[in-house]
């Protein structure tokens, strides 16, 4: 995984300069207008869902290989853009677990966040 994308870009500015308020919502804006791939525990059934979740986090990716590395083949998942997700967590008690274990941007919002 050594392609950058602009999740990992506008992440790596945001660390760069935590007292930038403009670098921390251009992340935010990266997560809301991105395509995440949702980990599903099994195939969809009809629109129903179930994600992996890690503690109260769901676990997501900004692209379909990284969720596979990270859960080392292939893996069931949806993809949705990062305002749909959230929108789907909203009220709910859950974060994002964003590219763990398998790029720079690897991060964790949490309900508060969202």
């Amino acid at each position: 995984m050594t392609e950058e994308t602009a999740l990992d870009a506008a992440h790596a500015a945001m660390q760069a300069a935590p007292e930038d308020d403009a670098a921390r919502l251009r992340f935010f804006e990266r997560i809301a207008d991105a395509e995440l791939f949702v980990l599903l525990e099994a195939e969809p059934e009809g629109d129903q869902i179930r994600p992996v979740l890690t503690e109260d986090y769901v676990l997501v990716f900004d692209r379909a290989a990284r969720l596979a590395t990270h859960a080392g083949g292939s893996a069931p998942y949806v993809a949705l853009s990062g305002r749909a997700i959230a929108g789907m967590l909203e009220g709910q008690p859950l974060g994002l677990a964003i590219n763990m274990g398998v790029a720079p941007s690897e991060t964790l919002l949490d309900a508060k966040a969202l």
